[in-house]
């Protein structure tokens, strides 16, 4: 059985590390530069800090932790190496080389001139055998998303036997899955703003990301269907406060304040494994939502460009081509239909 991880937050990493990127990422005053990582994207920040969080969290299991080592220290061959190993049997091939270019990029900042050509050879041939998972056994239509959603937020309106925290959960889960398959462009949504504003006969509700927050450096601001309006105010006034210290959090955890950005993932992908039997993490709605499209508007694939906010327009024609191949075989088998009714 694996043993169970966690990134370690900044506060736990060794003296030398920790100060050293609160260096990296002071912010400039003046005249005064900032820091080498104070320029980086939060959501950029927050993913190198994760990983290097996941390489103590497996120093500190392995008994190789040395809370007074110099920043970078732990990032040695033999270290990486055995972290690779471990990762083997967790993450698939993708991950585990994009763990590393993250360590890399890390130690670069925290300890500038170090020679570390030997890890660079080991994300060449970890890039080598990078082969990204096959999504098509696990695309589902937005449709049966949406319809989990609204069972799940109905399953713990009205299903008693529960007591009040499983049905709080069973509301919390639902409105995500809910929201997701709805606004699928949203990835970070945990992340996300939620803002509501009043008309003068009926309020509604907005996701909204920051510029620092998506990838095209864009900001994205999203309204959210009426048809979840009741569900998200619900949620708010009645359920959000049956958990531990919720505070301001919009998603709450049962052990206070705001869910952890990695546990959202796994709460959406577990539970879609476990209803649908197919595992849909977040970031897999956006293929949803594109399959969607296809095979119900093959000819129409600019609402999943624009749906998505792609800028490439080589993704667009990816998109469009694939619709357009769906809808013509569609087209096909009705004709073979047609002709083989004679």
């Amino acid at each position: 059985m694996l043993e169970k991880v966690r990134a370690r937050p900044v506060e736990e990493w060794p003296t030398a590390d920790r100060k050293a990127w609160e260096k990296a990422c002071a912010v400039g005053h003046r005249l005064k530069p900032g820091g080498v990582a104070s320029r980086m994207k939060p959501s950029t920040r927050a993913s190198l800090v994760r990983t290097y969080g996941y390489l103590f969290d497996f120093c500190r299991r392995k008994a190789l932790f040395d809370p007074n080592a110099s920043a970078g220290a732990h990032v040695t061959p033999i270290i990486v190496d055995a972290f690779v190993q471990e990762l083997r049997e967790r993450v698939g091939s993708v991950t585990r080389l994009t763990y590393v270019t993250r360590i890399e990029r890390v130690v670069s900042l925290l300890a500038a001139g170090r020679d570390l050509s030997w890890l660079r050879e080991i994300e060449a041939d970890l890039r080598y055998e990078a082969r990204p998972l096959p999504k098509y056994h696990r695309i589902v239509s937005t449709h049966r998303l949406q319809a989990l959603g609204l069972d799940l937020i109905g399953r713990g309106e009205t299903n008693t036997h529960l007591t009040n925290l499983a049905r709080a959960r069973l509301m919390r889960n639902g409105l995500m899955i809910s929201l997701l398959a709805r606004c699928p462009s949203v990835g970070k949504f945990r992340r996300a703003a939620y803002r509501k504003a009043d008309s003068p006969d009926r309020g509604y509700w907005w996701i909204v990301l920051e510029a620092a927050e998506t990838k095209s450096g864009r900001p994205d601001e999203r309204p959210v269907p009426e048809i979840l309006t009741p569900h998200i105010d619900r949620w708010l006034e009645f359920w959000r406060p049956l958990f531990l210290e919720p505070a301001d959090a919009f998603w709450s955890s049962t052990k206070g304040g705001s869910l952890a950005y990695t546990y959202v993932g796994q709460l959406i992908t577990e539970t879609t494994l476990g209803e649908l039997g197919v595992a849909v993490n977040p970031h897999l709605f956006r293929d949803c939502a594109v399959y969607t499209v296809a095979t119900e508007a093959g000819d129409r694939m600019g609402i999943a460009s624009g749906l998505l906010q792609h800028t490439d327009d080589r993704t667009i024609q990816r998109h469009y081509n694939k619709g357009a191949l769906i809808a013509a075989t569609q087209r096909y088998h009705q004709v073979l239909d047609q002709l083989t009714g004679d």
